[in-house]
């Protein structure tokens, strides 16, 4: 099967490519094509739309908003931490391959937002802001 991996980190260097490089070994393993595409404020450089098209499902690793979402608009997905993706990107693969199989992938839609933890108050959604960017929000 063909899978779409955006991985994004706050900085767009050290993890966003350790989570690409944890998907790449990944695909080694389980025999699947994975093609992945890294985001962030370092720069990307965006997959070509008609690999999107063939792809089986997409995996976004990421701790920002994905840029150009829309064009994964009826793609089964995942979303994860790239911390998630670091720590087992075989197991995100299987789980959404899993997914698909028996039909409870989410799919992409138009102008879906990325998923966020509610919070109660402005200060509860920033100490889990904070929490998380120091290791403390799992």
């Amino acid at each position: 099967m063909k899978i779409i991996c955006v991985t994004s980190c706050f900085t767009g260097i050290a993890h966003t490519y350790i989570a690409a490089e944890a998907f790449e070994r990944a695909s080694v393993v389980l025999g699947h094509e994975i093609i992945v595409e890294t985001q962030g404020p370092a720069g990307s450089l965006p997959v070509a739309q008609d690999i999107i098209d063939s792809a089986d499902g997409v995996i976004f690793a990421v701790d920002l908003d994905v840029t150009g979402r829309d064009r994964f608009v009826g793609k089964p997905y995942l979303h994860v931490d790239v911390a998630a993706a670091i720590n087992g990107a075989k197991g995100l693969i299987e789980q959404l391959l899993g997914q698909i199989r028996d039909g409870t992938a989410a799919t992409v839609e138009v102008a879906q937002l990325v998923e966020t933890i509610p919070a109660t108050s402005d200060n509860a959604r920033n100490k889990g802001f904070f929490a998380k960017l120091f290791g403390g929000g799992r």
